[in-house]
């Protein structure tokens, strides 16, 4: 019984010294990317021949001498530009067909499905995190965080919120509304925003959304394109309603970003402690001059100026591509007046919603931004820029063990490798499926044409 005794305590010790060794061996992978101009989010110069190696999920080095890394798997860049992920901060991943499609076809599977095709493609064309400004993306961004389905990473609005008939409602004309005493909510309805007026629903609205997992809160705070009942003259919620909403997320540590277009809904949003400004197309220079003054972030978006009345017919209707035009006629002037008054806060976001062809053509607001901006400063928008927004999250920010938008040690291994140089022709990038030979997401490789 003894040796019988003595034998098993051997055993352990064997086995606890094993699992020791073992453990301390059990380094993470590495990946060292050799012969490669960085652009590391930052700076406009980029840094000429140098390796990164990444290792786990995080960059480890960065640098133009040669790194010793013997256990890492090798890539030759073959003199490409390694650079950030890019963030896109307006995209609606939920809902990614028309609006009527979804609201008509009260399908989990059907939406959950198509979502997450879509949030697979928008990796591939080098979009490596995401601001979700509205729709049930909660889930699709769980589902990608575990690895059950491929995409970028996720920072999620949960449903909007709205004023009744303001942007967020897209009730047909007969429904009754949710709210009312006796009403049933409908399945749109529940999923995709909430209708809410008055400060107490507007406080409910704000936790519910939150109680969700909403990693920021989107308000309507004007009238809008795709919605039937609210011209674009309208502005939504009071002063008080829109205090609510920011004073609710500011106790869970986050802010509020507003669907907006014209100047007095951008004016009441500033005033209310609104952080983050979305669209704001058809300002003038008095909402610029507040904007500059408020330091507050602005996210434009300039695809629409790719798109014709029909194309918006096909999807929105007859009566929202009529209101399309107007917006998109204050595009150019909106470019014109961020640049002129010298706004830094600018974010880079495309808001295509409902069209599986149009989101193909995410990379085009590149293009579209050169108009006034540089390659350089647009890049700034698209990494680094858009990383300091989305940090405004604060203690709900869900990606905590490096930052975003950059090349640096320590960083996210978010990391493309582009065929050209971006910032001399940020156009390259329009060609996702030539350009980008390689796209990694959390020191993972999702696509690599290298070979």
């Amino acid at each position: 019984m003894k040796h019988l005794f003595k034998s098993t305590l051997l055993a352990a010790a064997v086995s606890l010294a094993a699992g020791n060794s073992f453990a301390q061996d059990d380094t993470p992978p590495q990946i060292l990317l050799n012969n490669v101009h960085v652009f590391d989010g930052l700076n406009e110069a980029r840094i000429e021949n140098a390796s990164v190696l990444v290792e786990g999920n995080l960059i480890k080095e960065v640098s133009t001498e040669t790194i010793d890394a013997p256990k890492a798997t090798v890539i030759d860049g073959g003199g490409r530009t390694l650079m950030p992920g890019l963030i896109d901060a307006h995209v609606h991943l939920a809902i990614t067909e028309p609006i009527a499609v979804l609201r008509d076809q009260q399908d989990w599977m059907f939406w959950g499905a198509t979502s997450g095709k879509e949030a697979e493609k928008m990796l591939l064309r080098g979009f490596t995190t995401v601001r979700d400004a509205g729709g049930p993306a909660i889930g699709l961004a769980r589902a990608i965080d575990q690895g059950k389905i491929t995409g970028p990473r996720v920072y999620p609005s949960g449903p909007v919120i709205s004023q009744t008939s303001g942007h967020g409602e897209h009730r047909r004309y007969t429904e009754p509304h949710p709210n009312m005493e006796g009403a049933r909510r409908s399945f749109f309805a529940q999923h995709l925003e909430f209708l809410a007026d008055g400060v107490p629903e507007v406080l409910r609205a704000t936790r519910e959304a939150l109680r969700l997992g909403a990693t920021q809160i989107k308000v309507m705070a004007g009238g809008g394109v795709s919605s039937s009942t609210d011209p674009l003259h309208t502005v939504q919620y009071l002063p008080e309603e829109l205090e609510a909403a920011v004073k609710a997320a500011e106790d869970w540590d986050t802010y509020v970003l507003v669907h907006v277009y014209e100047d007095e809904g951008i004016l009441r949003s500033i005033d209310a402690g609104v952080k983050s400004l979305d669209h704001a197309t058809l300002m003038t220079e008095r909402s610029a001059k507040a904007i500059k003054a408020a330091d507050v972030w602005v996210v434009p978006f300039f695809s629409m100026l790719g798109l014709d009345q029909a194309a918006v017919t096909t999807v929105l209707g007859p009566a929202a591509a009529e209101k399309f035009l107007t917006v998109q006629q204050g595009a150019r002037n909106q470019m014109r007046l961020l640049k002129e008054f010298e706004i830094r806060k600018v974010g880079f976001s495309t808001d295509i919603i409902g069209d599986p062809v149009a989101l193909a053509k995410q990379n085009n607001e590149f293009g579209y931004r050169s108009e006034v901006w540089s390659p350089y400063e647009i890049l700034l928008q698209a990494t680094s820029l858009n990383a300091e927004l989305l940090a405004l999250s604060g203690k709900l920010n869900p990606y905590k063990d490096g930052a975003l938008g950059v090349i640096e040690e320590g960083a996210y291994a978010d990391i493309l490798l582009v065929d050209g140089n971006p910032l001399e022709d940020i156009r390259i990038l329009e060609d996702y499926a030539g350009n980008i030979d390689l796209v990694m997401k959390n020191g993972k490789i999702y696509k690599n044409t290298l070979n």
